[in-house]
């Protein structure tokens, strides 16, 4: 017993720099990138655009368009809401069986699926369990890249995955288009289910770096059982809940991707009431996501090539042009005019998807890092939650999109001022560290040094 606890602190010293290093020269990370990109092109390129499914849910199910929005808005809020319960199970069985786990989830929800006959039923499956499964396989993917990454080069790979979900949002539309017209909505849903069925063969790659430590976890055993863990879930959650930079940037993503979320449910909709016919309302949508993919890599480039730029004030700056964008586009006549504005709020969406992940490792760290994205997503998907059917409603009532889009205008404006009230907080407290530690001297004695404040 003895011999255990005295070698144990150097086991994990020397496990810890081993890992270390393996995550700067192994090979299998860009296996790991390579597939963890193709799962976020699926696991976020279609919950994202189930809009393009939702005339035919209104027409088989002749419902209203608060209750068809209920479905996308349930996906992509569960795919945030089961983040943290998702992080506990990454953290618990590693990335690699959670992915795969979640993607079995997700293939069994959209199977399930095509015997849907209420929007109800879609909620279930479509919305709750496939909807896990798109948060279980989101969390895996990251985790996996955070892992194999760090410092500059973590936050090109994690702007990387970001690229991932825009080329899904551009390329699955056009799919799920031909796949309605060729077998109907239905037969559509069938066909994804089986296309998301290999991410599991995607996640067989990722083998987790924070499960290699067999031997090191073995011989801590014993103290484990006596005393609790520091890396533990609460302490993660305390941390979190007293950082006030985080909290702020919590309050303006809620304010930004459920607002913009809301407005691309009843785009292609908005964009039919303009006078536009549904292939063209498409092709405007995917101008849209192209200027969300390309503006998507953002924040990484400007982290990397300009090392002073806050990463807060970058979706500042993307939240006030979509919101500008949001306002103008009830006014907007002509097909350019109405392409301009679309690229816009795409650029606005892109930066903003791009900060959940980005931002968060760089407010947090990579310790707390799994739990403040799974705290960051919950929020989200309780707020997209809710914003689709609220935008739904306010259309119905008012008969227009004009008012709604007003809102939505508002909302982003609100979000813009949040993002630089954390980057101030964020350069206040910099600067009180920078003050601490300039305040630290180190006085040299005859054995060692002491440090006086």
């Amino acid at each position: 017993m003895t011999s255990h606890t005295t070698c144990c602190p150097d086991c994990s010293s020397s496990d810890q720099e081993a890992q270390t290093n393996k995550k700067k020269s192994s090979p299998r990370r860009w296996f790991v990138l390579t597939s963890c990109y193709f799962v976020m092109f699926l696991s976020t390129g279609f919950p994202f655009n189930i809009l393009i499914l939702n005339p035919e849910f209104l027409r088989t199910f002749e419902s209203n368009k608060a209750e068809t929005a209920l479905i996308q808005s349930i996906t992509t809020g569960m795919l945030r809401i089961a983040g943290t319960f998702c992080w506990k199970a990454v953290a618990r069985y590693g990335p690699r069986m959670t992915g795969i786990a979640g993607s079995l989830l997700v293939t069994l929800g959209l199977v399930f699926s095509f015997f849907a006959q209420s929007i109800p039923h879609l909620i279930v499956t479509l919305g709750l369990v496939s909807g896990i499964g798109f948060s279980a396989t989101f969390i895996s993917a990251v985790t996996s890249v955070g892992e194999y990454f760090e410092g500059k080069s973590q936050l090109m790979a994690l702007s990387f995955l970001t690229f991932g979900s825009g080329c899904g949002g551009i390329l699955i539309p056009f799919l799920l288009h031909f796949l309605i017209e060729e077998f109907g909505w239905r037969g559509c849903l069938l066909v994804i289910g089986g296309l998301m069925a290999n991410m599991t063969c995607f996640f067989a790659v990722c083998k987790p770096l924070s499960i290699q430590q067999t031997k090191a976890n073995q011989l801590k055993k014993v103290d484990s059982e006596t005393k609790p863990s520091e890396q533990g879930f609460t302490k993660s959650l305390r941390s979190l809940i007293t950082n006030k930079v985080y909290i702020a940037h919590v309050v303006a993503m809620c304010c930004t991707l459920p607002v913009i979320s809301s407005s691309l449910i009843f785009i292609i909709d908005f964009l039919t009431t303009k006078g536009f016919d549904s292939e063209t309302a498409i092709l405007m949508y995917l101008y849209l996501q192209i200027g969300s993919t390309l503006c998507g890599v953002v924040p990484g480039l400007c982290k990397r090539y300009i090392p002073h730029t806050s990463v807060l004030i970058i979706p500042a700056c993307f939240t006030i042009i979509g919101s500008v964008a949001t306002a103008l586009l009830p006014h907007a006549e002509t097909y350019i005019q109405c392409v301009v504005l679309l690229v816009c709020l795409g650029m606005t969406l892109g930066v903003s998807v791009t900060t959940v992940s980005v931002t968060t490792v760089k407010i947090v760290g990579l310790q707390d890092y799994s739990a403040g994205l799974g705290v960051l997503m919950t929020m989200l998907g309780i707020s997209g939650s809710i914003s689709g059917p609220i935008a739904g409603f306010f259309v119905d009532l008012t008969g227009s999109y004009r008012k709604p889009f007003y809102g939505m205008s508002a909302g982003l404006g609100l979000a813009a001022g949040l993002f630089v009230l954390a980057a101030v907080l964020k350069r206040k407290s910099n600067n009180n560290h920078s003050d601490h530690v300039s305040d630290i001297t180190v006085v040299e004695g005859a054995d060692n040094p002491t440090f006086s404040i």
